[in-house]
């Protein structure tokens, strides 16, 4: 069963997108950001206090990648879908640990701090009667560049 994740949180900074070669030679749009995924806890008198939370990368491909690159920004609440990936990095000192990161399936806008939204014009499919939706992202070509 593959490891999934949810979490509500905030953007560290604007999505940075770039161009990546996948397995396969398959070149593919990444989009790279931080979110501080954080925990607040209700006080006795009704009020939200922090009481923690963790900071994780995210990346994101393809048409998800270039809508979060081209919509989102520093601050931005949002809520990521996805997998929760361990890999193995280094401290300053040179040292081995363990680190986390989430490859996205979906990125959700929340509207927290929005003031406007425009939408964009249906795209045209040949059968009308379908849905207008993204194909779901394949992730499997992506997985063993991450090494």
């Amino acid at each position: 069963m593959p490891n999934t994740f949810q979490g509500v949180g905030n953007l560290a900074d604007a999505p940075s997108i770039k161009n990546i070669i996948a397995k396969k030679g398959k070149p593919m749009k990444a989009a790279e950001m931080r979110v501080f995924f954080d925990e607040y806890e209700k006080a006795g008198d009704g009020s939200y206090t922090q009481s923690g939370g963790i900071w994780l990368p995210v990346t994101t491909y393809e048409h998800t990648a270039e809508n979060c690159a081209r919509l989102l920004r520093k601050g931005t609440r949002v809520k990521v879908e996805g997998r929760l990936m361990q890999f193995e990095a280094h401290d300053e000192a040179g040292n081995a640990v363990t680190a986390f990161s989430v490859i996205a399936s979906a990125v959700f806008l929340s509207p927290t701090r929005v003031n406007s939204v425009q939408f964009a014009e249906s795209r045209t499919r040949s059968a009308p009667s379908t849905m207008d939706e993204s194909a779901p992202f394949d992730d499997t070509d992506f997985y063993e560049q991450q090494a």
